[in-house]
């Protein structure tokens, strides 16, 4: 059985020292794929455990096992945002093609046995790709999954959405 584990930013950085998973060997794991999710703004403390913008990355290369993203824990009001769009207040809201860009991950990764995925309190986006990760795996490719640690999980509805608009593509 699949683990999906859903985590803050700092369980996260903690889990990625434990493991010994930096840059220089995450993708000798061909167990383990990794979505890391993060605020658009940046750190005003970037080497603080609980830092969680485009500047604390954890892995700052690309790895065929890594998919780092950045978007806000936003919803779109009113109509739906263009892809990669900001709302009024300059935040980045989650789109179709971010919605694309995890699905074709999960894809190329899907034999993989363990899931990290993580934002900055491990509830709601986080929440939201976990939750979705779990159907995709189920559904399209008939993977027993569980998610391990997102009982805390607080969906955010609007990620959600659009992540179900590609479900079954």
């Amino acid at each position: 059985m699949v683990e999906i584990h859903t985590l803050s930013a700092a369980d996260f950085k903690h889990t990625m020292k434990s493991n010994d998973l930096y840059d220089c060997n995450i993708e000798q794991r061909t167990d383990v794929a990794v979505i890391s999710i993060a605020n658009s703004s940046e750190d005003s403390e970037p080497d603080d455990i609980f830092a969680n913008g485009p500047s604390s990355r954890w892995f700052r290369q690309r790895h065929r096992n890594v998919l780092n993203l950045i978007f806000d824990d936003v919803s779109a009001s009113g109509t739906e945002p263009l892809a990669g769009s900001s709302d009024g207040d300059g935040y980045v809201i989650f789109d179709e093609r971010m919605a694309c860009e995890i699905a074709a991950f999960v894809d190329a990764n899907k034999d993989v046995a363990v899931w990290i995925v993580h934002c900055s309190a491990g509830v709601s986006r986080s929440g939201a790709v976990s939750r979705w990760l779990k159907d995709r795996l189920e559904f399209k490719y008939g993977i027993e999954a569980n998610n391990v640690d997102g009982r805390h999980a607080v969906p955010n509805a609007h990620v959600l959405k659009v992540l179900d608009r590609v479900l079954y593509l």
